[in-house]
């Protein structure tokens, strides 16, 4: 099994059927389920039988989307469909929850719309009438990283949905060097693969092995690390977060906390291009002071390290991933309570934690699991588009690039809010986040 499903395994499962649990009183009781396609919707229905038994049924209707903007009824329920074991007897047991057997829902495939329902521009080669592939066609996504680095987790997470949500064959691995990487790809190439996306943290190491893959007929698109090298190596297309916007979002933060003096800017791998770009923007944008670069990948102890760079010169330092962000405010929140800290991040609760108990000023968010969702969706289209760059229409890959989002303790704190919405649609988000925010404040000695 490849590192990147490894992070995810425990999460995946399959719906073969429905089991349908029941404690029924005196009067038979009803339920509506809606499934989370939104595409049907599924009833239990019960009645008492003279002897004093209750028997249960399950009934669907379809659900149709557009009737329900227009505010059109429903179709109705359809037959019941009994499982073998449905009865209650008449003396069971109180406040116990018994199980009929399994319910199987079979539902039919929905016919693709039609060139009319679509429009009257239609592309041949296009995913627009039908798929132009089938559930055996093997699409490739690889990464650079390590399974410890939940930005990563997130991303898979999401490919894992993107994977169940088109049907598709997708398989997606993790790799620590850049070399194991191209192997990565050229498996791909030699298996079948329809198309490949990949992420460029060392673009130089990859692009033979891409190479190899558009001359096999293999569409590329690349993602996260490595926009400035995606039409060299071949990709229709690129998603990132926009590594620029990162350095001089971070510059325009420090400036309005009046931070003066240089700034640290830490990086967590030894070859990542985006990382690279992160600290050149923000070294371009801050005029406040210089910009030191505080390499941690190969360091023996890493808190030392950022600790021997924090001189009395240094009023500020940003952590370009979460991970970093703990050794960074380990390293120097206590030692130097004056330096403000700010992480790029992904993950929750805890860095919203250090937020809110203030070891970190600002957060920008990195959008992990967007660029995992948009990668699936840009590798979908990769494959199905007429004009990938090898027709020579377009000159450079498509550039499709999320900003990062500025996170803030006021933030945090309006999650807490009485009328918050995220405490009404995920009220675990709020309690995982008010435990970290007491592991967080046991931490810092508060």
């Amino acid at each position: 099994m490849s590192g990147g499903w490894k992070m995810i395994n425990g999460h995946r499962h399959t719906l073969v059927g429905l089991v349908v649990g029941l404690i029924i009183g005196a009067s038979a009781t009803g339920l509506i389920w809606a499934t989370s396609g939104s595409t049907a919707e599924v009833r239990v229905v019960a009645r008492k039988l003279d002897d004093g038994r209750v028997e249960v049924a399950l009934q669907t209707r379809p659900v149709d989307p557009q009737a329900q903007l227009e505010g059109l009824d429903s179709p109705g329920w359809g037959d019941r469909l009994s499982p073998e074991f449905r009865f209650l007897a008449g003396d069971a047991t109180v406040n116990r929850w018994y199980a009929s057997s399994v319910v199987t829902i079979e539902s039919e495939e929905a016919a693709p719309p039609s060139v009319a329902e679509i429009g009257p521009f239609e592309i041949s080669g296009t995913p627009t009438v039908s798929r132009p592939f089938d559930r055996d066609t093997l699409f490739c996504v690889l990464t650079h990283g390590v399974q410890e680095d939940f930005f990563w987790f997130q991303v898979y997470s999401a490919l894992l949905d993107a994977r169940r949500w088109n049907d598709i064959n997708l398989r997606a691995e993790m790799y620590t060097k850049g070399v194991d990487q191209a192997d990565g790809i050229r498996r791909c190439v030699e298996d079948g693969a329809a198309a490949i996306a990949t992420t460029l943290a060392e673009p130089d190491v990859l692009l033979p092995a891409l190479q190899e893959a558009s001359e096999a007929g293999v569409r590329v698109v690349t993602f996260n690390s490595g926009a400035e090298s995606a039409t060299a190596v071949g990709s229709i297309a690129h998603v990132s977060l926009d590594e620029a916007a990162v350095g001089r979002t971070a510059a325009e933060q420090f400036r309005q906390r009046e931070v003066s003096g240089d700034l640290l800017c830490i990086i967590h791998e030894p070859s990542n291009t985006g990382l690279e770009q992160r600290c050149d923007s923000l070294e371009i944008s801050y005029d406040g002071g210089s910009v030191i670069r505080v390499r941690i990948s190969d360091a023996d102890d890493s808190l030392a390290t950022i600790t021997a760079h924090a001189t009395d010169d240094v009023g500020g330092a940003i952590a370009l991933n979460s991970n970093t962000a703990y050794l960074m405010a380990e390293a120097l929140s206590a030692a130097r309570p004056d330096i403000v800290l700010a992480a790029v991040s992904a993950e929750f609760p805890t860095p919203l934690a250090m937020l809110y108990s203030g070891r970190l000023s600002f957060v920008l968010w990195s959008h992990a699991l967007e660029q995992g969702y948009l990668t699936t969706t840009t590798l979908l289209w990769g494959h199905g588009t007429p004009f990938p760059v090898q027709t020579g229409l377009f000159a450079e890959a498509t550039q499709i690039s999320i900003l990062p989002t500025v996170v803030t303790a006021e933030a945090v704190q309006a999650m807490f809010d009485a009328d918050s919405a995220i405490r009404g649609t995920l009220p675990a988000w709020i309690d995982a986040l008010e435990r970290a925010i007491r592991e967080e404040s046991a931490q810092s000695g508060e």
